[in-house]
């Protein structure tokens, strides 16, 4: 959670600083970063971390910072996810706006998703961590930070 609170979560109202900050970690090539960002416009950067592999991408269309783990201690990720975003500092309050689990023939996907608001403004901090458990896919674990409406 470490590399998401200091990026996605830090930066979530300054993405152009969150691009600057992210200009000394290796981008990846275009082929590479369109796997991650889903038809969407954005870059894509290699997250150095003692813990593992990480993407970590940043919409240019939209605001949202997205952080994926190649291998993930499930319950671990989402106990840390829940402490860093369940309890929203003042002035804002904390919703939980999902929290499934679905099991495929693949291992078990789980989402979790918070959102942030406040009386004084529209725009509400979303945040999401889904994690799987199974072997095959291209991230265990993926933690999305976004501003939305």
């Amino acid at each position: 959670m470490n590399i998401y609170s200091t990026h996605c979560l830090k930066y979530l109202h300054d993405f152009d600083g969150l691009r600057k900050q992210l200009s000394s970690f290796p981008q990846l090539p275009a082929e590479a970063a369109a796997m991650f960002l889903q038809g969407a416009k954005g870059t894509a950067w290699s997250v150095p971390s003692q813990h593992g592999q990480f993407v970590l991408v940043v919409h240019q269309d939209k605001n949202l910072c997205a952080l994926y783990a190649k291998t993930l201690p499930a319950a671990t990720a989402q106990a840390m996810f829940e402490k860093t975003v369940g309890k929203a500092p003042e002035p804002f309050r904390s919703e939980r706006k999902r929290n499934t689990s679905e099991k495929g023939p693949d291992g078990v996907k789980s989402t979790v998703a918070y959102e942030w608001s406040t009386d004084k403004s529209p725009r509400k901090p979303l945040f999401a961590l889904t994690t799987t458990t199974s072997k095959n896919s291209v991230a265990q674990g993926v933690a999305t930070a976004a501003i939305g409406h």
